[in-house]
């Protein structure tokens, strides 16, 4: 069962590819410069579930119950956190979204008590896991959250202000010929990026609806270092399940080295879309987390003659071991 199936916009991968770090589709908009909300997701899900199209239909402001731009921006991450994914007019959930949200997150499927209607792992993204593996949904991929992806897996730098992570990005923008983007476009990305992971101050001059955080921001990947700078914060997660990093490095090395059975440590590491990138893991962090992981999780790390590796003993469903982490059987 694969973790989400992949849209035509993106690229196909081939036998030995690494097509999340070599693709050239970038976009740097969508989410209406919103982060999500903590409600959004399961109400997204919940709202797509009991009418696949209702993101076109006239009344899905009076539905999800929030504004026009919020309802672009709830399907907007519903898809690019790879929970819903869009045919047209109709939305359809992906296998993560019934593992986390359930077979019955709507209403009517509810009132149904179909026999088949399973709950959700984590509805209310209560598991801190459960945010870490969110994160790793939208840093791993280059799209649909380009800056996401770009930042954490690409960007070289610790410290960092706005407009230079925004100058930067313009410049991969115009490598890979996005040619719709733009330097104040990308600002606003940007501006998106840092409000997912920054607990919001306190400013009375802004809309209420403004200072409410993403769940991301209890993380702690990025702080503020002063004077309007940014850093990112590596080291230790102890929140960060070794499941979790399991399911992140099955999911990395599907797409990345689907027939291989050893990858070098730096490139779990530091590679494009990797999860010691995406994570932000020093690599005496990485190391501790894979020599602890049990043998049932299909890795192994080794190392011999200076040379550090990793060594894939059993190739592991992803969601099959999200299902062992949540306990859920039969998925």
């Amino acid at each position: 069962m694969g973790l989400t199936a992949r849209s035509e916009s993106q690229t196909t991968p081939t036998q030995g590819s690494s097509w999340w770090g070599n693709s050239t589709r970038y976009s740097f908009s969508g989410h209406q410069t919103f982060p999500f909300r903590y409600a959004w997701l399961p109400k997204g899900i919940a709202a797509v579930q009991a009418d696949p199209e209702v993101f076109a239909q006239p009344d899905a402001l009076v539905r999800l119950g929030v504004g026009k731009n919020m309802v672009a921006s709830i399907r907007f991450w519903c898809e690019a956190l790879g929970l819903i994914e869009m045919h047209g007019r109709r939305g359809a959930l992906t296998p993560l979204a019934e593992l986390l949200f359930g077979s019955a997150s709507s209403s009517a499927a509810r009132k149904s008590a179909a026999p088949d209607a399973r709950a959700g792992a984590d509805p209310y993204l209560e598991d801190p896991g459960t945010l870490w593996l969110l994160h790793w949904q939208l840093a791993s991929r280059p799209f649909p959250a380009s800056t996401w992806h770009l930042a954490f897996t690409r960007w070289g730098e610790s410290v960092f202000t706005r407009d230079e992570l925004a100058r930067w990005l313009l410049r991969c923008a115009h490598e890979a010929r996005a040619t719709r983007s733009s330097l104040p476009s990308i600002k606003r990305d940007v501006d998106v990026f840092l409000r997912t992971y920054l607990p919001a101050r306190d400013d009375r001059r802004r809309p209420l609806e403004d200072s409410f955080d993403c769940p991301l921001a209890e993380l702690g990947l990025l702080s503020r270092a002063g004077a309007g700078r940014f850093a990112f914060e590596r080291g230790p997660r102890p929140s960060l399940p070794d499941d979790v990093l399991a399911f992140a490095l099955a999911d990395y090395w599907l797409h990345n080295s689907p027939g291989g059975e050893v990858l070098a440590l730096e490139r779990v590491l530091f590679d494009p879309g990797s999860p010691g990138a995406a994570f932000k893991l020093r690599d005496r962090d990485l190391v501790e987390i894979l020599e602890r992981m049990p043998s049932s999780r299909g890795f192994q790390y080794d190392e011999t003659a200076g040379q550090r590796r990793v060594i894939r003993k059993e190739e592991r469903d992803p969601l099959e071991l999200l299902a062992d982490y949540y306990g859920i059987e039969g998925t």
